[in-house]
């Protein structure tokens, strides 16, 4: 008994630990601030110890396939970064700037690794429980906060006095991210509808109120898809289908009443919410809301297209991206999109690679039946989610998408490499 007793007390030693960071990193990946210029979270620090504890129990496994393509990559940003710029555009980037996004590249390397190994562990369920309700509960606080005009922490939670943002730095980061967190509610089937329904309805409203035309448009695009989805995909009763349809007809003939409808509701959402009148935007006139209340998306975008083609094979490496659209053209700010951003960096070549591969995965677990398990689902939608956000703002360094790609990953790979026995250790 006595040594049942220290095999026990060793056990709950390195259990209650390692569930604890695994805990508070999947809820404060809703959380991150700019510290010394840097984007940082306090789930970096449970992230560090996490791969550490890993390490010291043996059983942190780091696959040779990424790793190899991580080194190459850094060869290469490092070197376009360091003599490529300077030589041929005459620019010098400041060392601290590479250093600097060169410990963002082994961040998200190290994301990558933990949920490649969190997946392996068999544990990326309870990551993404934690991680999706701390999401709907954070939406609940703003819908509480902004309804009831609560000034306690406001200086804190709102961007502007009146943007819902969260606890992240700014409110498109945060109501994509809150869009990600509504897919593990949906799709699980033990949880029960008006938990389902009451999730999506904070979603929504919190979306609203963070005034994110990106966030508002990820989320529709994401509703589109599941609507797709569920016509395409799902066996219906010719019954079932007949009402469907019907409902549909309906819904096409009403739409010059409802788009009267739906414009006086939301006229009057964007007079007594002041977040909502930069969403407005998208109902009324889809063009100013690109270039109007603070977006200039179209600046940015024809900026990035403008440092890729100054150098479409090797990028402009890590650290110099804004100084080089400044002095070249004038205009000092990230491409706000993650696929031209990382197109300039790495190059066209390894840009395009990577993308394709990230598709390739997607519809690998679209299509398999045999990769098309409900965990694998969620991580599909919720990179897909990220991908289409990804196209108004830059989330080349969102730590969730590397721990969720990580995650895919491995479970895209070869039966699991005996994942169920290793996963006893820590359950």
């Amino acid at each position: 008994m006595e040594t049942i007793s220290v095999n026990t007390l060793q056990l709950n030693s390195v259990r209650v630990p390692f569930t604890l960071s695994l805990f508070f990193i999947s809820i404060l990946m809703h959380q991150s601030n700019i510290i010394f210029g840097i984007n940082l979270s306090l789930a970096d620090i449970f992230c560090i110890f996490t791969l550490v504890h890993l390490i010291a129990i043996k059983k942190l496994y780091i696959p040779v396939s990424p790793l190899l393509c991580f080194l190459f990559l850094s060869v290469q940003v490092i070197f376009t970064a360091s003599f490529y710029i300077p030589i041929v555009f005459n620019l010098h980037p400041y060392p601290a700037s590479i250093i600097n996004d060169y410990f963002k590249l082994l961040a998200i390397f190290g994301y990558f690794l933990l949920g490649y190994n969190l997946s392996k562990l068999n544990l990326m369920e309870k990551v993404l429980n934690w991680y999706s309700l701390f999401g709907i509960i954070i939406g609940s606080v703003g819908i509480i906060w902004t309804f009831l005009n609560v000034n306690l922490f406001r200086d804190l939670l709102f961007f502007g006095g009146s943007r819902y943002r969260g606890l992240m730095i700014d409110p498109n980061y945060y109501s994509v991210l809150l869009v990600t967190a509504i897919v593990y509610f949906t799709r699980i089937k033990t949880v029960q509808n008006n938990l389902k329904y009451l999730a999506i309805l904070v979603t929504i409203l919190s979306v609203l109120i963070s005034g994110s035309k990106t966030g508002l448009i990820t989320l529709g695009c994401y509703f589109l898809l599941r609507l797709l989805e569920y016509l395409l995909t799902r066996r219906k009763k010719l019954f079932v289908l007949a009402i469907q349809v019907a409902l549909l007809t309906m819904v096409f003939l009403l739409t010059p009443l409802l788009i009267n409808f739906f414009h006086d509701l939301f006229n009057t959402m964007a007079s007594n919410i002041p977040s909502f009148g930069r969403v407005y935007y998208l109902f009324v006139d889809f063009n100013a809301a690109l270039s109007e209340g603070g977006s200039g998306r179209e600046t940015t975008w024809v900026t990035a297209l403008q440092v890729i083609q100054a150098s479409p094979f090797v990028g402009v490496g890590i650290g110099t991206y804004t100084l080089m659209a400044s002095k070249l053209f004038n205009y000092d700010n990230v491409a706000h999109n993650t696929f031209l951003q990382l197109s300039a960096e790495w190059g066209l070549p390894l840009a395009c690679a990577f993308f394709l591969y990230i598709f390739f995965a997607l519809g690998k677990t679209t299509f398999l039946a045999s990769h098309s398990s409900t965990l694998n689902i969620i991580l599909r939608d919720i990179i897909v989610i990220l991908l289409i956000g990804s196209m108004a703002i830059s989330l080349n360094n969102a730590r969730m998408l590397w721990l969720f790609l990580g995650a895919l990953v491995f479970s895209l790979r070869l039966n699991h490499f005996n994942s169920h026995s290793e996963s006893e250790k820590f359950k």
